[in-house]
């Protein structure tokens, strides 16, 4: 599909980062300036490439945006910037339609794409952008796969709910008497509904645990089966490269909405029962059953990274290759939640830290050490929400001028 797209941009971007990978690895400052200098020609190129509809549509340019995006994995600067390639990605997606994912190629891409789409709104609290064309959701119905990413982009709008919520809770108790804070400690029927959606959210990722081993076995001969959960160090079966990094995906939902619900119950006030319900019995039920499903969780992720970064091979033995940097661009993120994971252990959190040195040191993902300013507050409590959680506009928002918006943010060298 790659026969429209302007010739030799897809390899100038992937000449971009290769050098860029090099300066990280060797130094030079020749090899960053040629690396930006190669930047700014893609953006250039993609800037007219983009005005064709029959271009924009094409593979290649997909592809090119997502490059631009692993830039800047490895440069560690930017990522999650509000000028990022969100608001265009987006609406290629929405434009290429559900056809994309007829080839397997344009299924990948598309998988990659939307895997950014929810980086950009985790680290924003912006539900807009995650499911483009709401080809997820429809196709999940039969698809395991597209629904393990549907329900990835649930999960990030449940979570932005919640942290609305808190918000409040912590708005509220600083404007209102005691009393009255006491009196509305119990929330709302709206929150108690959103309480229920998180739970029975939980019960699908198990669900999904059970159905993805069927469709596993059914459809991928010979490859390890995703396993329930905090069975995936059980060693009992070989994974390749591509089940387990869906595996640590999926689990990085799950992470993020067992956290967010516990960062949720530490707001709330004691409460008194309520038409016979006791609310914050129910609480202090799960509230253990929460936290042990988080480093089960977190064990089940990290459980897969040697398979993900193809350190083990079929027989069970250390591989001769030393690293997969692809796999490790697609899992650094979900790997940098269990670092900032109030709820894992101390050695969950090491070995979580030894993974990400080593995307750094061996491969050259700058990103995958340290946390830009906003990034901490992020992970640990919730980003500022502006909206009311009725107001946030999940996704189908149709603009012509997003194909543009995304090359705004750069102007790197004047050639």
């Amino acid at each position: 599909m790659a026969t429209g797209f302007q010739s030799g941009l897809l390899e100038t971007a992937t000449l971009s980062v290769a050098q860029l990978a090099a300066y990280n690895h060797l130094g030079g400052e020749e090899l960053r300036t040629q690396s930006l200098r190669n930047y700014g020609r893609v953006i250039k190129g993609l800037q007219e490439s983009i005005r064709s509809d029959y271009q924009a549509v094409d593979d290649g340019v997909i592809a090119t945006i997502l490059l631009l995006c692993t830039y800047k994995d490895f440069s560690g600067e930017g990522l999650g910037d509000p000028n990022e390639h969100a608001p265009g990605l987006f609406y290629l997606l929405e434009k290429r339609g559900p056809s994309q994912i007829g080839t397997r190629r344009g299924a990948e891409l598309f998988l990659l794409a939307l895997l950014r789409l929810q980086i950009y709104s985790f680290l924003h609290g912006d539900d807009t952008y995650t499911d483009p064309g709401s080809i997820a959701t429809v196709i999940g119905i039969f698809d395991p796969l597209l629904r393990a990413m549907s329900m990835m982009s649930r999960t990030l709008s449940l979570r932005h709910r919640l942290c609305w919520f808190m918000q409040s809770k912590v708005t509220q108790q600083e404007a209102d008497s005691p009393s009255a804070a006491s009196q509305n400690s119990a929330g709302s029927d709206e929150e108690h509904t959103l309480i229920q959606e998180c739970f029975d959210k939980l019960d699908g990722f198990n669900a999904w645990d059970h159905e993805a081993a069927t469709y596993w076995q059914s459809t991928f001969e010979g490859r390890g089966v995703p396993t329930v959960l905090g069975e995936m160090g059980s060693g009992q079966m070989h994974f390749d490269a591509e089940t387990a990094c869906i595996i640590i995906l999926v689990r990085s939902a799950r992470l993020i909405l067992l956290q967010s619900m516990l960062l949720y119950q530490t707001t709330l006030q004691p409460f008194e029962e309520e038409d016979g319900y006791d609310y914050g019995a129910m609480w202090a039920e799960s509230v253990p059953l929460l936290e042990s499903d988080v480093r089960k969780t977190i064990d089940d992720m990290l459980a897969s990274v040697p398979y993900a970064l193809g350190d083990i091979d079929p027989s069970g033995r250390p591989a001769t290759m030393i690293h997969d940097g692809a796999a490790a661009i697609i899992i650094v993120h979900s790997i940098r939640l269990v670092t900032h994971c109030a709820y894992a252990t101390p050695s969950q959190t090491e070995r979580a830290e030894i993974i990400l040195t080593r995307m750094n040191s061996a491969i050259g993902i700058r990103s995958a050490v340290g946390w830009f300013p906003g990034d901490i507050y992020g992970i640990q409590l919730c980003p500022f929400i502006t909206e009311s959680p009725k107001q946030v506009d999940f996704g189908l928002a149709g603009n012509d001028e997003k194909s543009l918006d995304f090359f705004s943010e750069v102007d790197f060298i004047a050639f």
